[in-house]
This record gives C-alpha cells, structure tokens and sequence, in this order.
C-alpha cells in the first residue's frame, strides 16, 4: 500500500517545503489515452444515469399527488 504523502518518484512529502508541495499538487496530469470500447462505455454509462435520474424525478413527482 502506498503511503498518502508519497510523490510520484516514490519520494515522500511530508519532508517537503509548502512551496514544493503545492508544486507537486498543482501540476496537472495528462489525459489517460482511451480506447473506442472504453470510450462507448462511458458514453452508456452517462445515459444511463440521466435515465436513471429521469425515472427517480418522476417517481418522486408522482408520489406527490
């Protein structure tokens, strides 16, 4: 199990100054590469929770009455 405050060298940061750890934590990462089949995943995956969030809108609207 990594520890919490370790850096992506492996290093940890609880030594670290405040300066150079609100260094480490404010770079941005680059986008992970997806395949076509991940990406229509995810793409099912958003429909299918404004669905899901449509029948729980209107479960709860009709339950009103």
């Amino acid at each position: 199990m990594q520890h919490p405050h370790t850096g992506p060298g492996g290093e940890t940061t609880e030594s670290s100054q405040p300066e150079q750890l609100a260094a480490d934590t404010t770079s941005r990462l680059p986008r992970a590469p997806l395949t076509p089949p991940v990406r229509a995943g995810l793409w099912a995956l958003r429909i299918f929770v404004l669905i899901i969030t449509a029948m729980v809108i209107y479960t709860f609207l009709a339950r009103l009455n």
